[in-house]
């Protein structure tokens, strides 16, 4: 251990209240991504960055808040010009990885965080200079992140956000009529996400499977595997989920997934509003996964269908392609390890594992809408 002291009354040492302490462990380097196996695609301001003078938000006299108050055109405006100078600051630490995303609040993004203005105190920058920031990059970058004109006294520290690669997931904030059919909502989402991706590609450009779910004669892709995106709206949890095929077959992503995943990600950045008709004009936010705490994305070794399980085909009347086996089928075309149990009545069905299995768990006819959704937040434990 180490310490820094000071000399008092002479022949007195007074030691200082900070003390440097050696440690052989490094959880918070990974903490901050400076390990690669932390290295993410999603960044968090920690700390808020000082931003340029030119980034500024138009301070407001307290005591003139009516008269003074800003209008939508000029909070966006303030937006833009610190989210341009987010981008400098980024040149300016040396990172020239492609940005897909930059998002700017006074608002902390941890719930134990503190607002951007709060930082102001003891620093030589204006509280209307600190911005909180969101940095979503093409590929992941391994830390540290630190960034804007305060990096060197401690503002602009970030911190990456891990996340399951392969989906994209979006809280409903507002919007959603009460008696909103699931069915609708996952129609909607597709159409929203062939549109942008459509625009991404450009008007002359035929989006591939992957996306469509439809061969390049228009027929329903069939090709014994789930090559395509799934839409799956969460209701319980408010919120609308993009998988990935390699997800619902529980594989790697092979290379052109690859590829359309990043231009998934592209397409996708500021979405924040989606029409769904009778379902409302829903306001959307872009969340993160946590696969060790998510009921979807867990590792338990009881699954329960959260939406109606659909066969993939019909009983016959001998008592032959039974839903039990129809489920057992699905269980192996998905690569998961084979369960010690099925319980089975309608469209209820229970899946028990020998061995903890990694979600998500999709099952079915329709879970390319949301159908044979699986869940561990709604098993009965005492029954496990």
């Amino acid at each position: 251990m180490a310490a820094t002291h000071r000399v008092g009354e002479p022949g007195e040492v007074l030691c200082s209240p900070v003390e440097v302490v050696n440690a052989d462990d490094d959880p918070m380097l990974a903490h901050y991504g400076v390990t690669e196996q932390r290295a993410a695609r999603l960044w968090r301001s920690v700390t808020p960055l000082a931003l340029p003078e030119d980034a500024k938000r138009r301070r407001i006299d307290p005591a003139k808040l009516r008269e003074e108050a800003k209008g939508g055109k000029e909070r966006v405006d303030e937006q833009k010009r610190a989210c341009h100078a987010v981008m400098q600051a980024l040149r300016h630490a040396g990172l020239r990885e492609k940005v897909v995303g930059i998002l700017v609040q006074r608002e902390p993004f941890d719930a134990r965080g503190e607002r951007a203005e709060t930082f102001a105190t003891g620093t030589r920058f204006s509280k209307h200079q600190l911005w909180h920031a969101e940095i979503q990059f093409a590929e992941a970058v391994s830390g540290p992140l630190l960034l804007g004109n305060g990096r060197y006294g401690g503002l602009g520290l970030m911190a990456p956000v891990q996340q399951v690669a392969g989906v994209l997931a979006f809280r409903i904030v507002d919007g959603m009529a009460a008696d909103a059919e699931p069915l609708q909502l996952a129609r909607a989402l597709r159409r929203a996400v062939m549109t942008r991706v459509q625009d991404e590609m450009g008007p002359r450009k035929k989006p591939p499977v992957f996306f469509t779910g439809h061969e390049a004669d228009g027929s329903t892709a069939r090709r014994g595997a789930h090559a395509h995106l799934a839409f799956v709206p969460d209701l319980a949890r408010q919120r609308l989920l993009v998988i990935a095929p390699h997800l619902i077959e529980h594989r790697d992503p092979f290379k052109n997934e690859r590829d359309h995943l990043r231009m998934l990600v592209r397409a996708l950045a500021g979405l924040t509003e989606l029409r769904a008709g009778r379902a409302g004009k829903l306001g959307l936010i872009r969340l993160e996964i946590n696969p060790d705490a998510d009921p979807l994305f867990a590792t338990p070794e009881v699954w329960a269908a959260v939406t109606p399980y659909t066969p993939t085909r019909h009983a016959k009347r001998n008592g032959s392609d039974s839903l039990h086996e129809d489920v057992l089928r699905e269980v192996r075309r998905r690569q998961l390890p084979g369960p010690q149990a099925v319980e089975a009545k309608g469209a209820d069905v229970l899946l028990r594992f020998r061995v903890a299995v990694r979600g998500p768990v999709l099952l079915g006819k329709t879970i390319h809408f949301g159908g044979g959704l699986f869940t561990c937040d709604t098993v009965d434990r005492d029954h496990v």
